[in-house]
């Protein structure tokens, strides 16, 4: 602090919004020395970015999901997808 390169969390949040500073926080390692900087917060917002669209598109596509009519039983998966229902239940 006492050489003058902090950044201040207010300044984050009124440049690039308060969830990429949280966005930010949640992916440092705070075991080591924290970076900071315009090109680093800009990595976070692409990534930010990325997952806001996803999570866009596929809640706009699941408005009409109905899990009983679009029920897939679990011998007529491909053999990926039940490998990846048995890592999820581990």
């Amino acid at each position: 602090k006492s050489l003058g390169n902090t950044v201040s969390p207010n300044d984050v949040c009124d440049q690039r919004g308060a969830d990429i500073l949280r966005l930010w926080v949640a992916s440092v390692d705070s075991r080591y020395d924290v970076r900071i900087s315009d090109d680093i917060l800009g990595q976070v917002a692409e990534s930010y970015r990325k997952i806001r669209n996803t999570l866009r598109f596929t809640l706009g596509n699941l408005f009409d999901f109905d899990a009983e009519e679009n029920y897939v039983a679990y011998n007529d998966l491909d053999s990926i997808d039940q490998y990846i229902l048995v890592l999820l239940n581990e």
